[in-house]
């Protein structure tokens, strides 16, 4: 197996994304400010601009509910895959930016490839920061990504509870 790099992002991207971000990022920072607030899913389109290196950047679309809308994420990664097992980890740093501001934080996420260029990966973000209207944000969720070729391009779904 070749090496090949899958990026999420945030979370909260993320992420992977993303984002991913998660959102990952927007909808948590709704959560960490209501308590008992309902679940938030956001999905993420990541495309990764260094795809055949372990580490790297990659950017990507997000969407997710109100008020947060859709926005964009930047992330970077370090990966590691096992050629004998296809194994995966994917850790990274993560910013989503949306219409009233912007989340940052963290992701981390582990899985396998099943072939030479598709995986899924599953995690957790973390929200540790914002500004504008997610300023003090700070949250945490689960992230799922996968990736068809061989991290290229990635999709990911972020739930913030």
């Amino acid at each position: 197996m070749r090496r090949k790099s899958l990026l999420a992002g945030a979370i909260a991207a993320a992420g992977m994304l993303a984002v991913s971000a998660p959102v990952t990022d927007a909808a948590a920072s709704t959560a960490a400010a209501s308590p008992g607030a309902a679940t938030t899913t956001c999905t993420f389109t990541i495309h990764n601009q260094t795809p055949t290196r372990l580490s790297g950047f990659a950017f990507g679309y997000v969407k997710c509910p109100g008020p947060f809308g859709n926005g964009v994420q930047s992330s970077t990664y370090r990966a590691t895959i096992n050629a004998k097992t296809g194994a995966a980890t994917n850790d990274g740093l993560y910013t989503n930016w949306f219409d009233a501001g912007t989340v940052y934080g963290s992701f981390s996420l582990r899985g396998r490839y099943t072939s030479r260029t598709a995986a899924t990966l599953k995690g957790t973000f973390t929200i540790t920061g914002g500004t504008g209207a997610f300023r003090g944000a700070k949250a945490e969720g689960t992230l799922t990504c996968g990736t068809a070729n061989a991290g290229a391009t990635s999709t990911c779904t972020s739930v913030l509870r």
